[in-house]
């Protein structure tokens, strides 16, 4: 049992793998993965309006949030109290995170990964910037290597914090380079969770220099998603909470095959459905059945299997739940058995509503889901 975060370094340094999973290409992608969930996390508390990642030639990768991304007590110094996180200083184990707080890539609180990055890092550059005045500190394999010392320079925020590190050589697989199309992937759908954050990658080795903004978020990357589908409406857009769960989708029909459901729960990505996907299809079908419904006697008998729902459609769905509960260790698959009566609730109410309010298209969308033609 690990009591002190001292021992904790040391652990995460004899065995890399068993918190990151390699120390090839995957363990980096979750090294950078964490530091990005502290962006989301600060964008959905409206502390960030811009997060930047920079990959080096050298092998270096470094990250700006142009606000404070972490947690800072009334009164605390920047510096010192990131310094805190990188260090394990006052670490538990068995710490929860607060309910609905995304866990981490490795620990249950996030900010607790900045330490595990630090220890795998030779070396790790933290720089704060605050009311003016700028400190900067390093690190190595875990420790500082000096004390936080102010620093002379500007910045476009009035607060933010810049992180850089490379991997230390004497444990990742050389040579190692950061996972390029995964991060593309990752900082393109990271920018629909909220409507006017912007996300930038550059990568020094390729002359990459990308920048991903979706001003409403959600339904601008439905509609990307869908561009093929030949959509026959604009996205709807939904948010909302039942029960425990908070819920915002963005769907769109198309005349061509749909991109199907794209979701995540507490910012981890859903790949292979679970009980809120289950919702979402029952939720669809309660809908389209009231509408039949509403149509006449007898209208409301014909069956919408899952796969004539899902067929035209394009949705993307994000939920927010006090605590995730997955099936299995690899974290694809939602388990939380409240989540399907949530979202049906939800989706049932919000599909019926805007099919009502569009007769003009709800015609089409019955027939694309399964309404033989008459």
């Amino acid at each position: 049992m690990l009591t002190s975060g001292e021992e904790l370094r040391q652990a995460i340094r004899r065995r890399p793998a068993m918190y990151i999973g390699s120390t090839e290409e995957y363990g980096l992608s979750r090294l950078v993965e964490s530091l990005l969930l502290l962006g989301i996390i600060a964008a959905r508390e409206g502390r960030v309006r811009e997060v930047s990642v920079s990959l080096g030639a050298d092998g270096s990768c470094g990250i700006s949030f142009d606000g404070w991304p972490c947690p800072l007590p009334s009164g605390a110094s920047p510096i010192a109290e990131v310094g805190r996180w990188l260090t394990f200083v006052d670490f538990k184990i068995d710490t929860d995170a607060q309910p609905g707080m995304p866990r981490g890539v490795v620990f249950s609180v996030p900010y607790v990964d900045l330490g595990l990055i630090n220890a795998l890092a030779s070396p790790l550059e933290v720089t704060a910037w605050a009311g003016g005045q700028r400190w900067c500190q390093r690190f190595r394999e875990g420790l500082a290597e000096s004390e936080p010392h102010a620093v002379a320079g500007s910045s476009s925020s009035e607060s933010g914090l810049h992180i850089s590190f490379t991997p230390d050589a004497t444990i990742f697989k050389q040579p190692h380079r950061f996972p390029l199309e995964w991060l593309r992937k990752t900082l393109a759908s990271f920018s629909a969770f909220h409507a006017g954050i912007t996300w930038r990658l550059r990568d020094e080795a390729s002359g990459l220099d990308e920048r991903y903004h979706r001003e409403r978020g959600l339904p601008d990357y439905c509609a990307e998603l869908s561009e093929s589908s030949r959509p026959i409406h604009a996205p709807w857009s939904f948010e909302g909470q039942a029960g425990t769960t908070r819920v915002r989708l963005a769907l769109q029909w198309g005349e061509a095959l749909g991109q199907g459901v794209k979701s995540w729960a507490n910012l981890r990505p859903c790949t292979r459905d679970g009980t809120h996907h289950d919702g979402l299809v029952l939720g669809l079908r309660k809908a389209l059945r009231a509408r039949m419904k509403a149509r006449g006697p007898g209208q409301d008998e014909l069956s919408f299997t899952d796969a004539a729902l899902l067929r035209h459609l394009t949705a993307v769905v994000e939920l927010v739940v006090p605590h995730t509960v997955w099936h299995g260790p690899t974290q694809e698959e939602l388990a939380n058995p409240e989540a399907k009566a949530d979202v049906s609730q939800l989706v049932s109410a919000w599909v019926e509503q805007a099919l009502a309010n569009h007769p003009e298209l709800e015609s089409r969308v019955l027939a694309l889901s399964g309404v033989p033609r008459s």
